[in-house]
């Protein structure tokens, strides 16, 4: 459990962490150096920087620890306050992945979803949908790639989002065939 967890000028401040928890994988922190909770890589590396998450989450400890656990395994994360801001900033932003809550002010998750899958500058983006109402075939219905119940967990949100990142990323295209030689 957090004590205190502080989200300020994209640092994330934890004073206090304890085993135990259903929804983090996470054990106590303090000393700085390598961080072996994930097994796989941590960073997926995009043209100009890192792959961006916009998050669309009411819950300020949610938001927090999404922003912690997304920034440890190598994501630019941006936050919205409500479904209109999250299109807005969809918009600017291009995100690789919108993570959203059903349950959020003006536009809900699932408007949010629909109305990225119809917008043909955002239809490639990603939407994880992520919520405490069992509504995985509502997800589905209106064009989420992916859908977590809460509560959150660490290894789950992050294994999700690099499955989500990996499915957009380009395959390398195959290499010649060596021509054969004649003499």
């Amino acid at each position: 459990m957090f004590d205190h967890v502080a989200l300020r000028l994209g640092v994330i401040t934890v004073s206090e962490l304890q085993l135990g928890g259903p929804s983090s994988s996470l054990g106590k922190m303090g000393a700085a150096g390598p961080n072996p909770r994930l097994d796989a890589p941590r960073t997926l590396v995009f043209p100009g920087g890192r792959a961006i998450i916009l998050v669309v989450e009411r819950d300020p400890h949610v938001r927090d620890l999404e922003a912690y656990f997304l920034n440890e395994a190598g994501y630019a994360v941006e936050f919205a306050v409500d479904g209109v801001a999250a299109l807005e900033m969809a918009r600017t932003l291009a995100p690789q992945i919108v993570i959203t809550e059903i349950l959020v002010p003006k536009l809900d998750g699932l408007a949010l979803c629909r109305a990225i899958k119809e917008d043909p500058a955002l239809r490639g983006t990603a939407v994880l949908i992520f919520s405490i109402l069992a509504a995985e075939s509502r997800a589905r219905d209106v064009g989420a790639d992916a859908f977590l119940m809460k509560p959150l967990a660490e290894r789950r949100l992050v294994e999700t989002v690099r499955a989500l990142i990996a499915a957009r990323v380009p395959a390398s295209p195959p290499a010649p065939a060596a021509s054969p030689v004649v003499r």
